[in-house]
């Protein structure tokens, strides 16, 4: 569009701007748009443009950013009244890469409170809604900026992902999300979560936009690991697959998927083979046991967290929101030997984990084993008949990777019988973001999506 002159970053923004404030009001997938400062930029931006000056691959394109990461003299409270008022100093790394490659930024994201939850509720400040159904929950903790996207908001957002924070929201709101390699983009500016499960990573309505967005940030001038390594580039947007191994991990389906997850996998997986694919069975531990290991890493660092770097627990224990404040306070049972057990255990499936996914190209997996909870009723699913926690119906499928610190992409590849999306897993070794993203692009080229009746408008 800008390429043939027939629209500007100024007329984009403009028209994203009002749709937020059309719409926004039903979903609350923003906790503060940056309106006036989002205008100044377009401006800048379209100027530069006329002069045949683009700053880069994402110049003048609308982007959303997590209410986790700074954006610099914006309001970014953690999604927590505990941190009212706080305004960034400056922006995060992984946003300062987005502006120096044109992006204009657009607004923050809701979070679930610190993080800490997949629903992105809060019992005092409410919570964003599912753009495909407003009754349900959009997924968590970066809920917010899956939503966006969904509804046509913005073409991009940021999110984090620790326990499956990008990929579950991507999938319930029928979205592509990338959770990068361990230490690929830079957590500079980045509230921790657990600092050892933690990842920065784009969210988007299409794998190839990922691949441009990603192509930006893992180019960042600081990086938080610096033995991150980049294995090869990135294929070219529209790249069929071809002849590729494709593993599946029995042990890792629990608990069992409803028969929707399972025919959409399954047309997955028929997708695959017409391209050549074959599938190669892998020997990986069980769900329970990783995710008992991740459950203990991840609260305990939360704990440290929250005690020691931000002082805020328990000394403001009252102002946090009852669920996050309840797994701190949980949290605190963990000793020294529990954590140096999953530490240890950690580091044995990590080690599985590099050697099944070397004899593959990516592991295909569910997101979730089914649909998302209910606005009314957020902690809590009916599952096959029977009553289930909601974190316990997709984590097990989603906390292996941020173990091992693996790549992952979300892509939604069908649609459940209430209308709802329903998304596969792609995962690969670690530094393999052009193999994920290149399998991504192809499913959904194959197996194409509706946007959300909310983008339709």
């Amino acid at each position: 569009l800008y390429a043939s002159r027939k629209g500007s970053p100024t007329e984009v923004v403009e028209a994203a701007l009002a749709r937020i404030e059309e719409m926004d009001s039903r979903l609350l997938s923003f906790r503060t748009v940056l309106t006036e400062r989002a205008r100044e930029e377009a401006s800048d931006r379209t100027a530069a443009l006329f002069r045949g000056d683009p700053l880069g691959p994402l110049h003048g394109i609308p982007v959303a950013v997590k209410e986790l990461i700074d954006v610099a003299d914006a309001p970014i409270c953690y999604g927590s009244r505990v941190f009212a008022g706080r305004v960034a100093p400056r922006d995060a790394a992984v946003v300062a890469s987005l502006r120096s490659a044109g992006a204009v930024v657009i607004g923050v994201t809701r979070s679930h409170e610190f993080g800490l939850g997949m629903t992105t509720q809060h019992e005092l400040d409410g919570g964003t809604r599912n753009p495909w159904d407003t009754d349900r929950v959009p997924g968590g903790s970066s809920g917010g900026s899956a939503a966006a996207v969904a509804a046509g908001f913005v073409t991009v957002a940021l999110g984090t992902d620790t326990g499956g924070s990008i990929r579950i929201p991507s999938s319930f709101c029928g979205v592509a999300g990338l959770k990068p390699t361990y230490g690929a983009v830079s957590s500079a500016g980045v509230l921790p979560l657990a600092p050892s499960l933690d990842h920065i990573g784009p969210i988007a309505a299409r794998a190839d936009d990922l691949r441009r967005v990603w192509e930006v940030i893992r180019r960042g001038k600081r990086r938080a690991r610096s033995s991150y390594t980049e294995v090869s580039s990135l294929s070219e947007p529209g790249e069929v697959v071809q002849n590729l191994s494709i593993g599946i991990a029995p042990a890792l389906n629990d608990p069992p998927v409803t028969a929707e997850v399972a025919r959409a996998v399954a047309s997955a997986q028929t997708a695959l083979a017409g391209f050549g694919c074959r599938f190669v069975e892998l020997q990986l531990g069980s769900a329970d046991h990783i995710r008992a290991a991740f459950a203990t890493i991840e609260m305990a660092e939360a704990y440290h967290v929250h005690t020691q770097r931000l002082s805020t627990f328990p000394a403001r224990a009252a102002d946090y929101g009852a669920d996050v404040r309840a797994r701190l306070a949980a949290a605190h049972a963990i000793d020294m030997n529990a954590y140096m057990w999953a530490l240890f255990e950690a580091a044995k499936v990590r080690e599985s984990f590099a050697q099944e996914l070397a004899e593959v190209d990516v592991l295909l997996s569910p997101v979730s084993a089914g649909g998302p909870s209910t606005i009314e009723r957020p902690d809590w699913v009916c599952h096959l008949g029977a009553e289930m926690s909601f974190p316990d119906l997709a984590m097990n499928y989603t906390t292996p990777q941020d173990l091992t610190g693996v790549p992952a992409c979300s892509v939604a590849v069908g649609l459940d019988a209430e209308g709802l999306p329903i998304a596969v897993q792609l995962t690969a070794c670690h530094g393999r973001e052009d193999t994920v993203l290149q399998v991504a692009a192809a499913l959904q080229r194959v197996l194409p999506l509706e946007p959300c009746p909310m983008q339709q408008r």
